[in-house]
């Protein structure tokens, strides 16, 4: 056999040629090669193969137990040259990135911003889409996401009126005829959500994955918090996942130091146990592109310091019972700490405590300190989110920071149900029969028991057929088919280093 040098020199040389025949190799969009199912891709049953009987031949597609296979994706995502890596297997994802990841505090303000499409007409200045003379032409101009657009799609707050005198873009209340009362009787939309960007622009390396997850049965399913933060408002979130930390993981919230300025900074846990506290991947369009944001709305049982709702505008207007809103917002929220303790949210200045330099590629680098559009950012005008988002709820930059260490079951049933994933799922009736090979088995042969005349109390003449009877028959985990693209979405290249839209000069 021909021995291999070990030596530094050598073994880099092999490290930096290996990674790049494997950087020609892999498809970095689809990392399974277009194979979900790549993990059986080198395994053929034979006629002769007497598993042939239970399985068929060719490519194996199911268990022995006649549960089917389940499609495997592995995918990740990036903002400022830091990963976060997401998986689906067994209908479980799992995204894992770094700890202690910076959020911003925004809140919905109940309204949707829909743009002028393409070629259509529009709304004179100075109209109001509120009027019912302008229903069709808000129903048929304007629309809350324009794939086909790209980044064009988008306009800036001072993009207003266009060249040929139309209207860019108009605001609509949820509860907008347009609309056709989907959001009817919603709960009034009176917590912030704490955000951070996940991914690139289109997310292109995590996008099978994420578009298998997102048609799950267990996604789009929106809870009681993530209701009152508007994320079930489909114009502005096009499609969610709710996840669950795992069990080392946190939420942290900036305490400050005692007896210190604001910029002496100690994060401390959140206890989960006296906080109520939702987390959602969610799919939002920025700039009109595609990206992930992590999402984590917080409220506590025992005071109102989250809720908000502005006490002004068409939103308000249309809430049927606005008894018992708190319109005042709390600028410093309490987090309850583990230990017992309670604690004012201290953000800061900075745009995340794991970007010491922004300015250096001309990318801001201070707290933009309120909500609303990112616009043109950094220019001191931009705001932290979203057009559809109250300005006075300020950002509390990275007062909050979280563990991305994070699970969703995609069928939409944990694992400790006592019911899932029985062995007769695929059969799918309560009694199956097995068959094994008769005879007596468990006789003791060991000298030491012969000896004593010990007799393994549990020997046992099996018979060739034995049937169980199990509680229930339920069906197997499966999954939904995912939908092809659509022909008119057009993926950008992401940019390198930042996670936000170039501003154009």
């Amino acid at each position: 056999m021909k021995k291999i040098s070990t030596g530094m020199i050598p073994v880099a040389v092999a490290l930096i040629a290996g990674a790049a025949a494997a950087e020609e190799r892999l498809n970095l969009g689809d990392l399974t090669q277009g194979d979900p199912f790549f993990y059986t891709a080198d395994q053929s049953i034979k006629a002769d193969d007497g598993q042939s009987k239970l399985l068929g031949t060719g490519r194996p597609s199911r268990t022995h137990s006649q549960i089917p296979h389940l499609p495997v994706y592995i995918g990740y995502m990036s903002t400022n040259y830091t990963y976060r890596f997401v998986t689906v297997a067994e209908q479980v994802l799992t995204m894992i990135g770094e700890g202690k990841h910076g959020l911003w505090r925004v809140q919905e303000n109940g309204t949707i911003r829909e743009y002028l499409k393409p070629g259509a007409k529009g709304l004179a200045p100075g109209a109001d889409p509120l009027a019912p003379e302008n229903l069709e032409a808000v129903r048929q101009d304007y629309a809350s996401y324009l794939p086909s657009e790209g980044w064009d799609g988008y306009r800036y707050p001072d993009q207003q009126v266009d060249a040929e005198g139309r209207l860019t873009f108009v605001d609509l209340p949820v509860t907008h005829p347009k609309y056709e009362g989907r959001y009817a009787g919603h709960v009034p939309i009176d917590l912030p959500n704490f955000y951070c960007t996940m991914s690139e622009n289109d997310f292109p390396y995590a996008r099978l994955a994420m578009d298998f997850a997102f048609s799950q049965p267990g996604a789009n399913q929106v809870g009681p918090l993530g209701k009152r933060a508007g994320l079930d408002i489909r114009e502005n979130y096009t499609r969610v996942l709710q996840l669950t930390q795992f069990p080392d993981a946190r939420s942290w919230v900036n305490v400050g130091q005692p007896g210190q300025d604001a910029l002496h900074v100690d994060w401390k846990p959140v206890d989960a146990g006296r906080m109520q506290a939702e987390y959602y991947l969610v799919e939002r369009p920025f700039f009109n592109k595609p990206y992930l944001f992590l999402m984590a709305v917080f409220d506590n049982p025992d005071n109102a310091d989250f809720r908000y709702v502005r006490p002004d505008g068409a939103y308000w207007n249309d809430l049927p019972d606005k008894d018992g809103l708190k319109t005042e917002v709390t600028l410093a929220p309490r987090f309850h700490l583990e230990g017992g303790e309670i604690a004012d949210a201290v953000g800061l200045p900075l745009y995340g405590v794991h970007h010491p330099n922004r300015a250096a590629f001309g990318a801001g680098g201070a707290c933009p300190l309120k909500g609303g559009d990112w616009g043109r950012y950094p220019d001191t005008s931009g705001g932290s989110g979203w057009p559809t988002q109250y300005e006075e709820v300020t950002p509390l930059c990275d007062a909050v920071l979280v563990d991305l260490k994070f699970y969703a079951n995609l069928d939409g049933r944990d694992w400790n149900d006592p019911h899932k994933y029985l062995a007769n799922a695929g059969v799918g009736t309560r009694q199956v029969q097995y068959t094994v090979q008769p005879g007596t088995y468990g006789t003791f042969t060991d000298p030491y028991n012969v000896a004593r005349g010990v007799t393994n109390p549990q020997q046992m003449d099996v018979p060739e057929t034995i049937t169980l009877t199990y509680p229930t028959a339920g069906a197997p985990v499966e999954y939904a088919e995912v939908p092809a693209p659509s022909e008119d979405y057009r993926v950008a290249v992401p940019a390198p280093s930042t996670s936000c839209r170039p501003i154009p000069g």
